[in-house]
């Protein structure tokens, strides 16, 4: 039995770690976007945005500042 190929291993793990930080992304990336955009670009970025919000795990969040704070 082999161990599992290093490149395998990190592709699975950045895999991840985008899927985490994706929506985190969008939303610092947005206002930035919003401000060169066209009108219709700036729509698109908007429901962009709105999407990233709705993909973001808040009780994860709260989980976490609540163990930060107590």
């Amino acid at each position: 039995m082999g161990y599992p190929c290093l490149v395998q291993v990190c592709c699975v793990g950045f895999r991840f770690l985008r899927f985490k930080c994706h929506p985190w992304m969008a939303l610092a990336i947005a206002p930035i976007h919003l401000l060169s955009a066209s009108e219709r670009q700036r729509t698109v970025t908007r429901i962009r945005c709105m999407r990233a919000l709705s993909k973001i795990d808040f009780a994860g969040v709260y989980e976490l500042l609540n163990d930060l704070l107590w």
